[in-house]
Formats: C-alpha cells, sequence, structure tokens
C-alpha cells in the first residue's frame, strides 16, 4: 500500500507539470539536449582488521533536456550510484557495516524564466535506496531500505556582469520517507503494537542560496537550509520507560554549507567545502539494560540533539593538453566532528558514565584523471577514512574504525 501511494505522488506531481506545460501558447519546436556522465570503476576496499573485497563502483546520471523556447524548459535528470565496497555507514545511533550500496534518484523540472534574469522551477523527486550487508541478502530486503516521494519550487535570481556572475535562490520541498522493512521490536511482538514505522516521517526544507563567480576564477557560495521532520508513527517515551501517544517525535535540522574556491596560480586552486548542521529532536531514549530490574535503567532526554562540524580544504591542478583535454590532479582533507549534548558515553561493559558522546571522523583522499580522448577520462581515487569517538560500547553500532578504498577506471561525458 505504501509502495503504491508513492507511486501516485509521482504520478499526479508529472501529471501537474505536463499540464502546466500545456498552457503555455505558441510553444516553438521543441528541441531534445541531452548530456550525461558516468563513471566505471574497479574497486578495492577493506577496514582494519577486516575483511577486504574487490568491488565496483558504478555512478553516474543522465539528463534529457527539452527546450520549447528560450525561456522554458522540461528537466529530467536520473542518477544512480551502485557500490560493492566495505565501508562504515552513518545512522542514528552509530555507524553499520555495508557492503552493497545501490540509491536511484528520479527528478523531473519545470523551469520558466518569466522576466530577464527570474526563474522559477517545479520540481518532482523520487528516491530508492537500497543496502545489502551480505551478497546472499534479497534486494529491497534491508533494514535500512527507504523510498522518498515529494516536490519542490524554486525562485532563482541570476545577476551577470562583467567581472562576476551571482545566483541568488529560494525554495521549498516537501517529500514523504518511508523504510518499507524497518519495524519496531514492539510492533514485531505484538499485533496491537502502537509503534510500526518509527523511522516513516514527513519532511519540509526551507532552503536559501548565494553563489558568486568571478573573472579571476574564485568562488564562494553560501547555502543554508531548514528541514523539519514530522515522524508519523513514533511516539515519545517517558521517564518511566512508557510511551506517550498523544506526542509524536519532531526534529529541527539546521544546516549551513559555504566554501569556495581560490586560484592559486594558473594551474593550482584551493577549494574549501565547510557544513555546519544542528539537529534538535524532542525524542529521548530509555535503556533497559537487557534486565528485569528497574534499578539500572537510564533515560536520556533529547538523546539525538547534536553538533556537527565539517571542514573540507582540498588543493587542485589543473594542466591543458589541448583545449579540450585536461590532466586533473586533486588532494584533500576532511575533518568531521559531532558532539552529543546530552547523550552519555558508555563503557566496554555498557556502563554509563557522566562524559557526553563526541564523534569524529577524518579523511584523506586523493584523484587523478587523464585524459584519453575529448570525452573519456581515466580514472583513480584514493581514500582512507579513521573515525574515533570516546563512546567505547560497540557491540551493535560501530564508532571507531578505519577503512580504505582504492578506485580505477574511466570517466565518460556524453
Amino acid at each position: 500500500m505504501r509502495r503504491d501511494n508513492d507511486t501516485r505522488i509521482l504520478v499526479r506531481w508529472c501529471a501537474f507539470l505536463f499540464c502546466v506545460v500545456g498552457f503555455f501558447p505558441s510553444l516553438e519546436a521543441a528541441e531534445f539536449q541531452p548530456f550525461g556522465h558516468l563513471e566505471l570503476l574497479q574497486a578495492y576496499s577493506g577496514v582494519k582488521r577486516g575483511n577486504s573485497v574487490l568491488g565496483y563502483d558504478i555512478n553516474g546520471y543522465y539528463c534529457p533536456t527539452v527546450k520549447f523556447n528560450n525561456s522554458l524548459y522540461l528537466i529530467p535528470v536520473y542518477s544512480v550510484q551502485y557500490e560493492k565496497i566495505r565501508q562504515y555507514l552513518p545512522e542514528e545511533q552509530g555507524y553499520h557495516l555495508a557492503n552493497i550500496y545501490l540509491v536511484h534518484n528520479l527528478s523531473v523540472a519545470l523551469r520558466k524564466e518569466f522576466r530577464p534574469g527570474w526563474f522559477v522551477k517545479l520540481t518532482v523527486l523520487g528516491t530508492w535506496n537500497y543496502l545489502k550487508e551480505t551478497r546472499d541478502e534479497a534486494w529491497a530486503k534491508g533494514l535500512y531500505d527507504y523510498r522518498d516521494a515529494g516536490g519542490a519550487i524554486d525562485l532563482r535570481h541570476k545577476v551577470k556582469e562583467s567581472t562576476r556572475q551571482e545566483d541568488y535562490t529560494a525554495g521549498v520541498e516537501w517529500y514523504r520517507r518511508v523504510y518499507p522493512n524497518y519495524f519496531t521490536l514492539l510492533s514485531t511482538a505484538s499485533p496491537t503494537a502502537p509503534e510500526r514505522r518509527e523511522k516513516d516521517y514527513l519532511g519540509y526544507k526551507y532552503r536559501l542560496g548565494f553563489e558568486r563567480a568571478n573573472a579571476d576564477g574564485s568562488e564562494v557560495y553560501l547555502k543554508p537550509y531548514l528541514l523539519i521532520k514530522y515522524f508519523t508513527d513514533k511516539y515519545l517515551v517517558q521517564e518511566d520507560g512508557v510511551l506517550d501517544p498523544s506526542k509524536r517525535r519532531r526534529d529541527y535540522v539546521i544546516s549551513l554549507d559555504c566554501g569556495g574556491k581560490l586560484p592559486l596560480t594558473e594551474n593550482i586552486s584551493f577549494l574549501l567545502d565547510n557544513n555546519y548542521t544542528f539537529n534538535r529532536s524532542n525524542l529521548g531514549y530509555y535503556d533497559s539494560r537487557d534486565t528485569t530490574a528497574l534499578s539500572d535503567d537510564v533515560y536520556t532526554k533529547h538523546y539525538y540533539t547534536c553538533h556537527e562540524y565539517t571542514l573540507g580544504p582540498a588543493l587542485e591542478y589543473q594542466y591543458s593538453l589541448d583545449e579540450e583535454k585536461q590532466v586533473k590532479v586533486k588532494i584533500g582533507y576532511s575533518f568531521l566532528d559531532r558532539f552529543y549534548p546530552e547523550r552519555k558515553v558508555q563503557t566496554e561493559d555498557s556502563t554509563y558514565s557522566n562524559k557526553k558522546e563526541r564523534d569524529s571522523e577524518h579523511a584523506a583522499t586523493a584523484q587523478f584523471s587523464w585524459p584519453l580522448t575529448k570525452n573519456i577520462d581515466a580514472l583513480a581515487r584514493y581514500s582512507y577514512t579513521w573515525a574515533r569517538s570516546n563512546y567505547n560500547y560497540q557491540q551493535y553500532y560501530r564508532y571507531r574504525y578505519d577503512s580504505y578504498r582504492i578506485e580505477a577506471g574511466l570517466a565518460v561525458d556524453f
């Protein structure tokens, strides 16, 4: 039933967009302008003190744009990422190991320039995310698989001068996220359990954006947003461990992406990508410690509230072999710090301390590309990630690990 509802949402939004197109009179002959990008990479990945995997990393997008006239475009975009890579992926309570990852993204947008430099865009959005921990698992049966369906409306103003170009954007996005295979332990034990889909939610995202590109090659961007998550089937837990069916979980996420590009020489540029995210959640966590006694139970208010900072500097070298071929080398480092102001740390034997949880993640990356033809590059990547935390209880989730990946293959533009 939920899968059918998601399909209906996408179909209705698509029908609405095509109806909007039909209201525009005197359309010139439509022009088809497709383009895309595809990366086919062999990958070798592993986890320190664990197994390694010889796999692949296939990702790309295709955009069969339709130009109706100089001010009206229909922009469908399909993207896919298919990885067989041994890696730890983040969840709300920690990291879990996955070997095979597949995500499809589909959007259909109608963009109209209603006056010079002013654009409005209506978009239909859909996402299908799948995870497999082992090769023997069936597709679409993963615990953390999810689907998104929704839409967005965006307003953009472009200012172009001889020495710079600036873009100002504002938009609203709505979507519903469904985890079809994620059930609470309570719901599996009782046919009349109050919670069955505790991770499903409705999301409303309000976003702004500013980008500036200068004639000297320097760039800067600033992109804040507010995301409100209304969980449809997750009730608040009280201090005695009893659910309150009159109150549901609600999260407020404030995020800011900022950074830019600064040319240092003719061929070398400094890049910087930063993020700050604050997640405020009204949901607490009651830990029964897997015992029948109530004396050792622990309740944590605002368990999922956290601050997260990311800093990502990089150096990029570009050398032109001719007008349409460039050699590129990029070396980067990223640092993430995550702090939970109310979540207490557990020791290796699960005992709670008075310290608050703080996680960090470091990643060193390198990428090299060499043009083989106008549209095909040889591509190689390397990354090493190490995560650390003062949270020592790792029976269900990991908080400290080292992982690596080496990839090589082809990148194709078409």
